[in-house]
């Protein structure tokens, strides 16, 4: 489906590419393929939003998926600290649908994120160590403090 003045580009997210090789998963999320691979240039910020939302979802994903109330509570903690950086973030990324998608941005950014989390459970599902992964990359960046960038939560989970 076309795109209104969107140039086809592949841009490999660093969070991304640090998840696939540190993970058995045999592929990359197919939604962050598909958005990188459609959208037109982004900016340092806007890549930097779409990797800090993929963080949020496999974080929900575990707190959700990993079965214990402590995992629970280390996310809700997270959304309670990070409010400020998680609303600017979605700010960012409505930015990103609106200028590719128009008119049905909310409708394709409710679907990207849907898709996000509905792979994040897979991969739950598929590996042995989805929770012990998620478990350290929320441990890290629930020891930056309250003000920490988007990028300086995903530097402490890449770090994991």
């Amino acid at each position: 489906m076309p795109l209104r003045g969107a140039i086809a580009a592949v841009i490999v997210l660093p969070f991304l590419a640090a998840a696939a090789a540190q993970s058995p998963a045999p592929h990359p999320p197919a939604a962050a393929n598909i958005l990188v691979a459609t959208i037109g240039t982004l900016t340092a910020k806007e890549k930097e939003a779409i990797a800090f939302r993929h963080l949020q979802t496999e974080l929900m994903v575990a707190a959700l998926s990993c079965g214990s109330q402590e995992y629970r509570s280390k996310y809700n903690t997270f959304i309670l600290r990070y409010r400020p950086a998680l609303r600017r973030n979605g700010r960012t990324l409505r930015v990103i649908f609106k200028r590719n998608y128009g008119a049905s941005a909310m409708r394709r950014l409710d679907d990207y994120v849907t898709r996000l989390a509905n792979e994040a459970s897979v991969r739950s599902m598929q590996r042995n160590d989805f929770c012990a992964a998620a478990g350290r990359k929320l441990d890290a960046v629930l020891t930056a403090s309250a003000s920490a960038s988007a990028r300086g939560l995903l530097q402490r989970a890449q770090n994991q």
